[in-house]
């Protein structure tokens, strides 16, 4: 059913505060943020910030995932994905299991290329149609990894398989389930050692790492991202475009993670260091190991990491002289549109929140019904109005909030 627009982040923390006994002053000490801040989240006039509800879940020994009410199981089977989780978790779990004798599995490059194109189904949000496919492919793709003896095959098929995996980590991570993300994730590294990859060990950690912010403790996070930039050093050339581009994306990521720590000295030198990879390449590479990496990609950064340390006008600033290429990733433009939607709702610009959130659901509609950050903007929205536009009340139903 619906969620009515009092159920929201800030109301489950407030449900949360009490059953475990604590004030909002108490809350505050535990969490190292401001009651104020607690005050307007619980009562749904400023949204939760995706650093706030780490730091409030890690005060309160909760999974982000609970506070932000995912999974968004009416929405889910509005669009049918619900009954892709269970078949998912299944074909995770049997990684290891003797192939099935009825598996017939296609050509590997077939396999290569269908992991390839699963990859830009989920950029453009296309998640029923990925979440129905993962299965089957985790299944060729295993039955070939346990079946050939080449050794150049069992490598291509490794890689496969790792980007499936990948896929699949991003399609539960995405639709609320984390337990089953951080299973894709492991699966992920058992098969990156099969494919003698450096580099793609590396990504597995610069994706690994997300969950350490997420859970509240950046300072892991950062761990890994250290451990990723030696696995780069490792790799056959460590100055070649691919590996430029891993490192510069890990930079990213650390920049990110320092900025969500609130520490803006490091988040700063982070940025610099993924500049100076990006400068070296010289260009927008849109698909290295399935992340995009370039001046654009930094240019973005930048906006994010000014939203995480709460320096919204300069993160408007930031985000004039963006221009996306043609060949960017849908859901990275439609993330850019949603932290400027939360800047612009943190300075109280309402119809300028609302357009930008207008150009997010435009440009990676469903990114929009399941990012928790779009869906606080749009609670956030609906609360401080007294009267709804039309837009509003549209885009509020979209998501499973009226």
């Amino acid at each position: 059913m619906p969620h009515g627009p009092e159920d929201h982040t800030g109301a489950r923390v407030a449900d949360y505060r009490k059953l475990r006994h604590l004030t909002q002053d108490g809350l505050a000490q535990r969490a190292f943020v401001s009651r104020g801040m607690i005050a307007k989240v619980e009562a749904g006039l400023s949204p939760a910030s995706p650093s706030f509800v780490a730091a409030v879940g890690r005060a309160l020994g909760m999974d982000v995932s609970v506070l932000y009410g995912q999974p968004y199981i009416s929405e889910m089977r509005k669009d049918q994905i619900d009954q892709l989780i269970s078949p998912l978790s299944e074909a995770l779990d049997l990684y290891d299991i003797e192939p099935d004798p009825d598996i017939v599995p296609r050509p590997t490059a077939a396999l290569t290329g269908n992991a390839e194109q699963l990859i830009r189904q989920f950029r453009h949000t296309d998640y029923a149609d990925v979440g129905r496919q993962l299965p089957g492919l985790l299944g060729e793709l295993t039955t070939v990894l346990h079946t050939t003896r080449r050794t150049d095959e069992r490598r291509r098929a490794a890689g496969a398989l790792a980007n499936t995996y990948w896929i699949a980590h991003q399609f539960a991570a995405r639709l609320g389930f984390p337990d089953l993300a951080s299973v894709a994730l492991d699966r992920m590294g058992w098969v990156a050692a099969q494919a003698e990859d450096p580099l793609l060990q590396a990504v597995r950690l610069y994706t690994r790492s997300l969950a350490y912010v997420r859970r509240g403790t950046p300072e892991v996070g950062l761990k890994l991202v250290t451990r990723g930039q030696r696995l780069v050093e490792q790799a056959d050339d460590p100055r070649s475009v691919p590996a430029l581009a891993v490192a510069g994306k890990l930079h990213l990521r650390a920049s990110f993670i320092a900025a969500r720590a609130k520490d803006q000295t490091r988040s700063e030198e982070f940025l610099a260091m993924g500049e100076e990879a990006a400068v070296r390449i010289g260009r927008d590479v849109p698909d290295v190991y399935w992340l995009s990496f370039g001046p654009t990609d930094v240019q973005q950064y930048r906006v994010e990491t000014n939203v995480d340390l709460e320096q919204m006008p300069e993160a408007v600033e930031a985000a004039r002289g963006i221009r996306f290429p043609a060949s960017y990733s849908p859901t990275r433009v439609g993330r850019h549109h949603i932290d400027l939607s939360r800047a612009y709702a943190e300075m109280g610009r309402n119809e300028q929140a609302l357009k930008t959130l207008r150009k997010a659901r435009e440009t990676a509609g469903q990114l929009v019904r399941y990012h928790p950050t779009a869906r606080e903007v749009v609670g956030t929205l609906v609360r401080r109005q007294r009267r709804l536009s039309e837009e509003l009340t549209s885009l509020a139903r979209w998501v499973g909030m009226t």
